[in-house]
């Protein structure tokens, strides 16, 4: 099943238990709408006098929630009011609300879930200044989400009409909850703002959970994906600015929502921020006869980009990972950012950079890269990301021509490459509209060493976690892992023609070290250097607050099993608010002798 028809069978579903509604309807409680499912049992009707406390307004309507609690267990007692451009109510006024009851799916987007909700509503204030309702303590002693599985693998979870279990399933734990007030004493940051304003936290009384970081964030694990996650939203109130990996905000209260395809706690007031101590790593200096490769993704850096930011990478380059003898870039956009101007070139991207390092007490790096055809790689439209690599002229160097843009590299008798540098397999379809992988011959000391930098298709097509589609299917492994292949196939080529080659198959290949593009390369005989690391030490991106691998290094057996002296990831960037790119870098150093002529 492809990603469209799944969507569309989830829109589908949805849409026909909407159409089952309960009769028409007059007073009932906010509990009674809410139902003990994902989706109301009064969906497209009408109801009147439902009572209820504001707690929260935002621009487009107000939550409301029950005075007294439910005993219902399982079932919200909140829920949000529609209001387009009305007068609208204030916290603490208590309220009659008459309307149709709808079950809005933000963004109109299949692939999120539905929030119960009351539109074309009309108003009574019964009385102002009253308390409100007393918020749902998540902590100690307290109510805890679960941290197992997300939700039953039932395929569409609003179709199969189940009753919430809110101890088993975390979706169902912050579905039970929905448009309620809500308070966590002590949550963990596992990772900083993310673009749409939120910060991924735990409830520090579920410390223990899921696979801590030594550095106080949480990293995914096969089947593993941390679901007592939530994200801190700051659309009704600020949150604290500055926010690290494990840092504590104390006090966090406000409305559990859902948006972005994650449930989202929505501040009503600023909670307090204790910082705690988290400096960027730096790699070790690297010993006389050692070669060290890195690879880092630098966020869409284009030729138009501040100053500053060339100088921070600079700096990470030569400080953070000492300078390594060759660099596998990805994301570099050409000459002039994101304009559709044309352009591809990324020279005057590249010589700002390579200027920056050297200013910054660094080598004077060469770069090889083969400019992308015009908006035919991916990536923002016009900007043209590709490849590039650097390297240090005075360890390492170039065994010859470049190719072009359609020029296929490929591999001649004793496993020399021709061109020395090129595309591999530029007009296949399984990098149409994506980065063509980068491969390139070098001689290190008189031995011969080949670099394939790839950047595969990016997840972000892949239907969310806490969606209604479980599990949830992640429509780009198709691509990647054809792309996988693609690599596979030249790397049994060229172990064919020489089974000592030394050869580094690294990047953004956008997948975990346990999924199928990266068990498409190690079943070519290929070693991934991330294994290498204790599972709690793989990553090198936060997303919704999983850590997790994205970036890689693949070796050939001789590398795996005589030349490699140290792996690590370099955490820069991913946990900090301000990082130069929200990819940390990577490094792997060899032993040069232990490399075949």
């Amino acid at each position: 099943m492809n990603s469209n028809h799944g969507r569309l069978l989830a829109a589908l579903a949805a849409a026909a238990v909407l159409v089952l509604g309960a009769p028409a309807c007059g007073a009932v409680t906010i509990a009674e709408i809410q139902g003990r499912g994902h989706l109301s049992p009064y969906a497209g009707q009408e109801v009147t006098d439902v009572e209820g406390v504001v707690t929260a307004v935002a621009r487009n309507g107000f939550w409301m929630q029950a005075s007294a609690p439910d005993e219902a267990s399982g079932t919200s007692r909140g829920l949000f009011v529609y209001l387009a451009r009305e007068e609208k109510p204030a916290p603490g006024d208590q309220l009659s609300v008459s309307g149709r009851v709808g079950e809005y799916r933000p963004g109109r987007n299949p692939d999120n879930l539905t929030i119960t909700q009351i539109s074309d509503a009309r108003w009574t204030r019964l009385a102002r200044g009253v308390p409100l309702p007393a918020p749902v303590r998540l902590g100690a002693g307290a109510r805890l989400p679960p941290t197992g599985a997300i939700a039953p693998t039932l395929g569409n979870v609003e179709a199969a009409r189940r009753p919430l279990d809110p101890t088993r399933y975390a979706m169902d734990f912050f579905e039970s909850l929905e448009g309620m007030r809500v308070e966590i004493d002590d949550a963990i940051a596992v990772g900083p703002r993310d673009s749409r304003g939120g910060v991924a936290v735990i409830v520090a009384a579920q410390g223990d959970a899921g696979l801590r970081t030594a550095r106080g964030g949480v990293a995914i694990a096969p089947g593993a994906f941390n679901p007592h996650r939530i994200l801190v939203d700051a659309a009704l109130a600020p949150s604290p600015a500055g926010i690290k990996v494990g840092d504590h905000l104390r006090g966090v209260r406000g409305i559990i929502d859902y948006a972005y395809g994650h449930y989202r706690l929505k501040l009503t007031e600023t909670p307090r921020l204790e910082a705690v101590t988290l400096q960027p790593e730096a790699a070790p200096p690297v010993a006389p006869g050692q070669l060290a490769v890195a690879a880092y993704n630098l966020e869409n850096l284009g030729g138009d980009a501040p100053q500053a930011r060339f100088d921070t990478i600079a700096a990470q380059i030569v400080d953070a990972l000492a300078a390594p003898h060759l660099i596998a870039l990805q994301e570099v956009q050409d000459d002039d950012g994101p304009r559709d101007s044309g352009v591809t070139s990324a020279t005057r991207t590249l010589a700002r950079l390579t200027a920056a390092i050297r200013k910054a007490g660094g080598p004077a790096y060469r770069w090889v890269g083969v400019d992308p055809l015009d908006k035919a790689d991916g990536g923002a439209p016009g900007a043209n990301i590709r490849q590039v690599m650097l390297y240090d002229p005075m360890r390492v160097q170039l065994d010859g021509a470049v190719g072009g843009a359609r020029d296929a590299v490929s591999i001649a008798s004793g496993g020399k490459l021709q061109p020395a540098a090129g595309r591999i397999a530029p007009d296949d379809p399984a990098f149409e509209s994506s980065r063509k992988p980068l491969a390139a011959q070098f001689s290190v000391a008189g031995k011969r060493l080949v670099v394939v930098a790839v950047h595969f298709a990016s997840k972000r097509v892949d239907q969310p976690l806490f969606g209604p589609q479980q599990p949830p299917f992640a429509g780009s492994e198709v691509q990647r892992t054809a792309q996988a292949a693609r690599v596979a196939d030249f790397a049994r080529t060229l172990l064919a023609h020489r089974a000592d080659a030394a050869l580094v198959v690294l990047g953004d290949f956008n997948e975990f070290d346990f999924g199928p593009a990266a068990q498409a390369l190690t079943a070519a005989g290929l070693a991934n250097l991330t294994l290498t690391l204790p599972p709690q030490a793989r990553y090198s991106f936060i997303f919704e607050g999983n850590s997790q691998a994205l970036d890689h290094v693949f070796v050939s057996p001789a590398l795996a099993q005589r030349a490699l002296r140290d792996y690590r990831f370099v955490h820069v960037n991913a946990e900090f608010p301000d990082g130069a790119s929200d990819h940390d870098p990577l490094r792997a150093v060899f032993d040069i002798d232990a490399i075949a002529r």
